[in-house]
């Protein structure tokens, strides 16, 4: 039998963002014998396919990518995308016939990013590492532009990185907050008002004891956990929705489904207290595979 050890992936920042993943494969039997390996890779989206690779491999390999004449015990796959689960068999092959692994799993993190201070509201103060963002009322000079949260309302900034393609999660830990938002945005969504009334932003909203989602001025009310204390955001940009999530309780809050003509990036409001980012995660097992609702 042939068995799996992986190095791990290697992430760059960047709008299309792919990892790159080194295999490591050896058999607990002497394979003194092995002239040419081949790897097999496939890419599925949710566990319907899991099932589908392993009770019908044999007669799918038209949905697989094969990558022949692997002369050592070991490959490097590239194009890797973020939030994704792929599987990988290894196949050893001589003159006295072949001999195939287990399937080997394994889930790429999604896009890591911070936030970016240059477009933060001057009543804002971003962290040093860039993943807190709080409510500053002391007098700032940030100087204005059109990068730049500006108007009286909306305290707000954005991560700093557009996405176009791929799945991607990320979470915020609520410290303390009781108004805040959190959601997606254009590129060219405007910085003089609050993110979610206009067409180009989508938001989860908490003000005190009301939750709301707000897209385009319409806002709809919710019921997470008055205990609230992680908002997970599950962003799929091919298939065209975002979900929100409670990321403790595993409730699902509300998908907004849309056609992206855009670049999109994180975005975050903050009316009192701080939030603080987690990002560069994999796509929770229990979130893989569901059908989002609205």
């Amino acid at each position: 039998m042939l068995t799996f050890n992986f190095l791990g992936a290697r992430s760059t920042l960047g709008a299309n963002i792919y990892h790159n993943m080194t295999l490591y494969f050896c058999s607990p039997v002497k394979f003194s014998f092995l002239q040419d390996a081949e790897i097999i890779k496939h890419m599925y989206c949710n566990f319907s396919l899991c099932s589908f690779f392993v009770t019908g491999l044999c007669n799918s390999l038209d949905s697989w990518m094969i990558v022949p004449n692997i002369k050592q015990n070991q490959y490097t796959v590239h194009g890797l995308q973020s939030g994704t689960k792929y599987v990988f068999v290894v196949k050893a092959i001589n003159q006295a016939g072949s001999r195939s692994s287990e399937p080997g799993t394994l889930k790429t993190n999604s896009q890591p990013f911070k936030l970016d201070p240059k477009s933060a509201h001057k009543k804002l103060k971003v962290s040093h590492d860039n993943l807190t963002v709080e409510r500053d009322e002391t007098t700032s000079k940030k100087g204005h532009s059109q990068d730049r949260f500006s108007s009286q309302s909306s305290y707000g900034v954005v991560g700093n990185v557009f996405i176009d393609s791929g799945r991607h999660y990320w979470e915020a830990l609520i410290g303390g907050s009781t108004w805040y938002a959190i959601g997606i945005a254009y590129k060219s969504a405007p910085k003089h008002e609050w993110i979610g009334k206009n067409q180009a932003s989508w938001v989860l909203c908490r003000c005190n004891n009301s939750w709301v989602v707000r897209h385009n001025s319409k806002e709809l009310a919710i019921e997470p956990s008055p205990h609230l204390r992680r908002v997970g955001v599950l962003l799929d940009y091919d298939a065209g929705y975002v979900t929100f999530y409670d990321a403790v309780g595993s409730q699902h809050l509300h998908t907004f489904h849309v056609s992206f003509i855009q670049p999109v990036c994180p975005v975050f409001n903050v009316w009192n207290k701080c939030l603080t980012i987690l990002t560069g995660l994999p796509i929770p097992d229990h979130l893989e595979g569901l059908e989002p609702s609205n």
